[in-house]
């Protein structure tokens, strides 16, 4: 259950931060943000912007200072916290994250365009918006400010096409918008709350706190999941449940939430063989099977609503066609298209033998959850070919059920580095080589690094069920 703590717990201890100048430090980092994002959106500057632009920078610094050292304090004193506090709080700060409009990205504005093409009539899969252009009632959703790859077919999964056609149901893509926001900030909320349970069933009620203030209150994941609204936030939440239902014995669940989490966005295809046999060597093939069922339920639904059309799968077989990003793209970009396609089959390689690995040695939950971890990270590191900072949701909630204190460092460094991945594109408000270079390394290879500084712990599992 999520409950109180008592007033011992309540009272900050000298050196500690008391839990109103926690929240208004995080609250103050939200702000400034929203500052940026307001700046990004609405004011150029003319001659003048490049001034702004750097302003802009250094306020987004501010801002990820505030919001991380609130957050290191938080899970710092997460023992003596309330529970409730840090729930309450956090919600008030996606719900603040929620407001500032999009600047980083663009997908939401794609996600609506793409729903508003099934809300007129026609197949997102095979129908690209610009093909309806002429029509006024999409019309206001192709701005060029707004969707930026209209001549894309929809790439993800019938749970996101679905989810966007009713956030495009309105006329107005801006309050369209705010709709997706809310389903993301709500997923976020979620997805914490979720993670919360697992931990405290798999470790202890002090890490199962750190855990929670970590997702929820974290600056990079409120940015990501509520500023820019990205629909991983809804395979996090998937990931979450499926990590619950296993840490539960629960492997219909487990395959449910799994399965859910894909039919969003399909960057998570490893984990399955390894919830498989975790099933099977835990003797929930049943369950799983349940499970497993209703996801092939949608999927049949999925097909006769979308796929049975003529070039109905296209979308799932044409997404190669962009590398940007990645290690893979932007080592072919400097030593040629050949070693970034030998770095793609090493990773490939490598991915596979860690799957099999974790196929022989996911006896327990904690075992599943480790090496899964393990091999998503070398598997969205090195054989995927786009990299962006949010790909790190089509594993990070596995972090819950590892009982592994080392595994939240990781998302403490990407409280830090999340956020300030993207200084390149708000100093100069464009993408390119370098902006994608920095991201990589910063948002990419730094967090990878840490992972595999543990890879002993991370192979090296226990056997039995989950450590108390």
């Amino acid at each position: 259950m999520i409950g109180g703590s008592s007033n011992r717990e309540n009272l900050p201890q000298p050196g500690e931060y008391t839990s109103s100048q926690l929240f208004k430090l995080a609250v103050l980092g939200q702000l400034l943000v929203m500052l940026c994002a307001v700046r990004h959106e609405f004011v150029y500057g003319g001659s003048q912007h490049w001034a702004l632009n750097v302003a802009e920078g250094f306020v987004m610094i501010a801002g990820t200072v505030c919001g991380c050292v609130a957050l290191g304090r938080a899970v710092r004193q997460a023992g003596s916290l309330d529970v409730r506090f840090l729930i309450r709080t956090g919600a008030l700060l996606t719900m603040v994250a929620m407001l500032a409009p999009a600047f980083l990205s663009n997908d939401i504005w794609d996600y609506l365009a793409r729903g508003r093409v099934e809300v007129l009539g026609s197949n997102p899969y095979v129908t690209a918006p610009e093909l309806l252009q002429s029509d006024p009632a999409m019309a206001p959703f192709l701005g060029p400010e707004l969707a930026k790859w209209p001549k894309w077919v929809m790439p993800y999964g019938p749970i996101a096409a679905a989810l966007q056609w009713l956030c495009a149901l309105p006329d107005s893509p801006w309050v369209g918008a705010y709709l997706w926001k809310l389903l993301m900030a709500l997923s976020h909320i979620g997805t914490s709350l979720v993670i919360y349970r697992t931990i405290q069933l798999a470790a202890t009620e002090r890490q199962a706190r750190s855990g929670l203030v970590l997702w929820l209150w974290n600056p990079w994941l409120l940015l990501e999941c509520c500023g820019s609204a990205h629909n991983d936030a809804l395979v996090a939440l998937g990931l979450a449940v499926m990590c619950y239902g296993v840490v539960r014995s629960r492997y219909g669940l487990g395959a449910f939430g799994y399965g859910c989490g894909m039919l969003v966005k399909h960057g998570s295809p490893l984990i399955l063989p390894v919830l498989f046999c975790a099933a099977w060597r835990r003797r929930r093939l049943s369950g799983f099977a349940l499970g497993s069922s209703l996801i092939l339920l949608l999927v049949a639904v999925g097909y006769a609503h979308y796929w049975s059309v003529d070039d109905g799968f296209a979308w799932i077989l044409n997404q190669d066609s962009v590398a940007r990003g990645s290690v893979s793209s932007i080592v072919g970009g400097y030593l040629g298209s050949g070693a970034g396609l030998a770095l793609r089959l090493v990773g490939a390689l490598v991915s596979l033998c860690l799957v099999i690995w974790a196929i022989r040695r996911a006896r327990s939950e904690q075992a599943f959850a480790r090496l899964a971890v393990l091999a998503m990270v070398v598997f969205v590191m090195l054989f995927v070919p786009n990299f962006a900072p949010w790909y790190h949701l089509w594993w990070l909630p596995l972090i819950a059920l590892c009982n592994l204190p080392a595994m939240y460092r990781v998302l403490l460094m990407l409280a830090w580095t999340g956020p300030l991945s993207y200084l390149v594109l708000v100093t100069t408000h464009g993408f390119g080589p370098i902006h994608e270079l920095w991201t990589l390394l910063s948002a990419g290879i730094l967090p990878m690094l840490l992972v595999l500084q543990n890879w002993r712990s991370l192979l090296t599992v226990p056997s039995d069920k989950v450590e108390a």
